[in-house]
């Protein structure tokens, strides 16, 4: 495996989706892309890490963007 490849492309998906949306085609998206990945990976144990990383930054603002929504007046 190249990793300096792979981390390319989880860097270009991370990018591409750091402004978190909250619909359901921008978590589709997230969903399908990172599925892609992994397999030109071969499933790899540690590309599917790295993407589960990022996806886990993601939902963590998503989550503070809902609490903040909550909180406004």
């Amino acid at each position: 495996m190249d990793y300096w490849d792979l981390y390319k492309d989880v860097w270009n998906f991370h990018k591409k989706y750091s402004k978190v949306q909250t619909d359901d085609a921008y978590w589709e998206a997230v969903v399908s892309e990172s599925g892609q990945i992994a397999r030109k990976y071969d499933n790899h144990k540690f590309a599917i890490a790295l993407l589960l990383a990022v996806i886990d930054e993601l939902e963590r603002i998503y989550k503070e963007m809902m609490k903040n929504a909550d909180t406004a007046v």
